[in-house]
């Protein structure tokens, strides 16, 4: 049980720009195909619970 909120937002055809992190934030960035997001949280390398709902969410989306 937690009373943190998350946000996940779904945006296409960008371009990476500067980054300005928050100085508590932990984030490690890959970019890679939807597919092999899917299968690393089949097999349990990705195993935030808001990253998992973004991946799996999107591949419903994008009929994956």
């Amino acid at each position: 049980m937690t009373d943190e909120y998350g946000y996940i937002f779904l945006a296409e055809d960008l371009s990476q720009g500067e980054m300005d992190w928050d100085e508590t934030e932990e984030l490690q960035i890959k970019k890679l195909p939807l597919k092999k997001a899917m299968n690393m949280v089949m097999d349990n390398r990705i195993t935030d619970s808001l990253s998992i709902a973004g991946i799996l969410k999107a591949a419903k989306v994008f009929g994956l």
